[in-house]
């Protein structure tokens, strides 16, 4: 049996319910043989359908947290621990992510903690930003680094970290606190050595570009972001390094900035930034996105223009985020190995608690291979142009 708490879970909402029902049973919100709520009162409660509560009751099982029987709700079964004494009590540990836990790169991160911690050791603490402008972002992740510093119980963090140099101070105070940190995604802002997991963005970039160009194109935008992230900058850097190994200049008007917020309208600006792709002097053949959210979302209004994708415009994206939906995917991109990111930024912390200063500080970089789907395939263009086909790491 899997001590992981999310064995065979695929759907990000049951991965958020069975992680949450099984803290209230490990914190004693549901006290030990009292009947866990109705499928109906947890459906309400979370506001997802009774088949994902039944999937996550039926992961508690898995973990010997629930006992159910035939026509009868599920009893908890809350695990006794031999002994309170320090050595043996349950560590808390905090998490910062982004956009949300229900987001799916972010639950396979989830995923990957959880099966590398220890239930009976350690619980998790998981927040994530509730406002969704970038001041608001920023400001609630300063707030839930102060609440860490004044939080006795919290022996370490895992930080998704979107501050920049502004909390550069707060970081400092968690770091006087005695609080190990590790960075995951994201590296630590300058000036602030820390352990860090993520990914080769640079080489995924340019490996993306250069299949673009193996296709036969040479005009390729790129659509970056407002994010001021290590990951945005090294995508960026991917892209040039692309075009200046196939000797083709950089033009600084073929890249452009994705401003979207809920308050000036995600598709009004989507919709702005293909009426500047098909305005420019030379309209782009291909487009390298930053991320696969803006990369579908620019599909979407450049077929509101009458655009075909690949036809006319080829794109390709960045995070793998289709694995998680219906169908076949359809966006060029890289693949993120999210699991694997939350598997070593979990290691790394317990690492970093056990060893306190004394380790050196660890930067672990995975890769993110590249698939090629139909967003960048031209079927027409490469029967007719068969030396411009290469599959580049599909």
């Amino acid at each position: 049996m899997s001590n992981s708490p999310t064995h065979k879970l695929n759907s990000p909402s049951a991965i958020v319910v069975a992680n949450a029902l099984r803290e209230r049973v490990l914190n004693g919100e549901y006290r030990d043989q009292s009947w866990l709520p109705t499928e109906r009162e947890l459906a309400e409660e979370f506001g997802v359908s009774r088949t994902i509560v039944r999937r996550a009751i039926e992961e508690l099982e898995r973990q010997n947290l629930v006992v159910r029987s035939p026509r009868c709700r599920p009893v908890v079964k809350r695990p006794s621990f031999t002994s309170v004494s320090p050595e043996n009590r349950r560590l808390t540990l905090g998490l910062w992510i982004w956009p949300s836990a229900t987001f799916p790169g972010a639950a396979a991160i989830l995923r990957g903690i959880y099966r590398t911690l220890d239930a009976n050791r350690y619980r998790l603490i998981v927040e994530s930003p509730v406002d969704t402008d970038w001041c608001s972002v920023v400001n609630g992740e300063a707030q839930f680094l102060e609440r860490i510093t004044r939080d006795n119980d919290v022996a370490g963090v895992l930080l998704w970290y979107l501050g920049g140099e502004a909390n550069l101070p707060v970081l400092q105070r968690v770091r006087s606190a005695g609080i190990p940190l590790v960075f995951l995604d994201r590296l630590p802002p300058e000036g602030f050595p820390a352990d860090y997991v993520g990914v080769d963005n640079r080489h995924a970039a340019y490996q993306l570009v250069r299949h673009l160009i193996s296709r036969g194109h040479r005009i390729i935008a790129h659509i970056t972001n407002v994010d001021n992230a290590s990951t945005v900058h090294e995508r960026l850097q991917g892209y040039m390094d692309a075009l200046r190994e196939a000797d083709m200049p950089f033009r600084p008007e073929l890249v452009l900035t994705e401003t979207a917020s809920p308050e000036g309208g995600y598709r009004d600006v989507h919709e702005a930034l293909a009426d500047q792709l098909l305005r420019l002097p030379e309209v782009p053949t291909a487009v390298f996105c930053v991320n696969d959210v803006l990369a579908l979302r620019l599909v979407d209004a450049l077929k509101n223009r009458g655009k075909h994708v690949p036809e006319d415009v080829a794109v390709a994206g960045f995070d793998g985020l289709e694995r998680w939906l219906p169908g076949t995917p359809f966006l060029t991109t890289a693949n993120q190995p999210f699991e694997r990111i939350g598997e070593w930024a979990a290691r790394l912390l317990l690492r970093r608690m056990e060893s306190g200063d004394k380790a050196p500080y660890r930067q672990v970089m995975l890769e993110a291979p590249i698939s090629i789907h139909a967003s960048t395939r031209h079927p027409r263009r490469e029967a007719e142009n068969p030396s411009h086909v290469r599959r580049d790491n599909p």
